[in-house]
């Protein structure tokens, strides 16, 4: 008798599933062989999909946009990207580095990213600014203000409201781009 707490099931065996390949080319495959076969195999799959960090697995490729529309989605868009890339805020056709991040003077429980920033930022860097709003809220005329799944992001100098708030995040060329698009709310 097994106990249930040792049992380890048998190790993968390629060659089993080549004979079961070639059983099933020639047509003598039994349908139970087959349907085991296919189960074991998924089963590897579901294994060695586990062993690949999740983050990983959902990082966007070059060039890909991921639609964003929110300071906790943003955070979770740049957690997915190398700790060191480059970060650009892209606003009004022009790129440049992130810069002072506050209130947005059109909402002040919003938060505003100014661009024209005078030094390069990485995603850790990014992240870190935005994980501490994210703790401690946006401070803005009567705030502070409890950061909330909707708590939008606008890209706007300091007391600006020139209506680009943050559409998505994307790879371009090695650097991450946090985009706009121009909303009149």
């Amino acid at each position: 008798m097994v106990s249930m707490d040792t049992y380890e099931p048998p190790a993968f065996d390629i060659n089993y599933h080549r004979y079961v390949a070639s059983r099933i080319a020639c047509g003598r495959a039994m349908p139970d062989t087959v349907a085991a076969s296919q189960e074991m195999l998924l089963a590897e799959v579901e294994r060695l999909t586990y062993l690949v960090s999740p983050a990983k697995l959902k990082q966007p490729t070059r060039g890909e946009t991921v639609e964003v529309s929110n300071l906790i989605a943003l955070i979770d868009a740049l957690a997915k990207h190398p700790k060191n890339a480059s970060v650009v805020v892209e606003a009004l056709g022009m790129k440049s580095h992130p810069g002072e991040m506050g209130s947005y003077r059109g909402y002040y429980d919003q938060l505003s990213i100014e661009p024209k920033g005078r030094e390069p930022k990485t995603v850790a860097d990014v992240l870190k600014e935005l994980r501490s709003i994210r703790k401690k809220g946006i401070i803005g005329d009567g705030g502070p203000y409890e950061v909330k799944p909707f708590t939008g992001v606008w890209i706007a100098e300091y007391g600006d409201c020139s209506q680009q708030h943050l559409s998505g995040v994307r790879v371009d060329g090695g650097v991450v781009v946090i985009m706009t698009e121009e909303r009149d709310w």
